[in-house]
């Protein structure tokens, strides 16, 4: 609390004069005590991937090296229920074709973004599988303590300052803190 007091003396010294009181009611709302500030631990990070990502920016690695003994999740999923489309219109070989190139995408990109944070010292785990995307991903959170989503996740974009629908919902549906990249 005396830091709290401190900072409301620094700031308003030469203004508040007998007013101290009302602004340090006022003001408490928006500052944390000493007693309030907890350090936010984080030990398993989850970051899903699919066909609309080609990379992660490095503010994101940044970030997430700020944090002792994490560990990352990757998890890239193919949409099963495109690829089922796909068999039903093009029959069965199309389908499999389509799931293979897309499956070999999401090997070189969990490769790629594996080694770029193994690289900043964070130990990954991957995993590779056909599912549904928004749901998969949403029951998968529970477990781990932040997830961190592209804006373009499930969908692409129309331009960079644009969310897909599919990370939009995640984002607000999940009862698990969320970093948007």
């Amino acid at each position: 609390m005396e830091y709290f007091k401190s900072l409301i003396n620094r700031k308003f010294k030469d203004v508040v004069g007998s007013r101290y009181k009302d602004v340090l009611k006022d003001y408490r709302e928006f500052l944390l005590t000493e007693e309030e500030i907890v350090i936010f631990s984080l030990k398993k990070i989850l970051m899903p991937l699919d066909i609309f990502i080609s990379g992660v920016p490095g503010e994101l690695y940044d970030l997430l090296t700020a944090f002792d003994e994490v560990e990352v999740n990757l998890v890239y999923i193919t949409d099963s229920s495109v690829v089922s489309i796909i068999r039903d219109i093009l029959g069965e070989e199309a389908g499999n074709e389509y799931q293979a190139k897309k499956e070999e995408y999401g090997r070189n990109l969990l490769d790629k973004i594996s080694r770029e944070l193994e690289e900043r010292g964070l130990p990954v785990k991957c995993r590779l599988y056909s599912g549904h995307k928004w749901d998969d991903i949403e029951t998968m959170s529970d477990n781990y303590d932040l997830v961190a989503i592209s804006k373009s996740y499930g969908g692409g974009r129309g331009d960079e300052n644009e969310i897909s629908p599919v990370a939009q919902r995640l984002v607000q549906q999940m009862n698990v803190s969320t970093v948007l990249y």
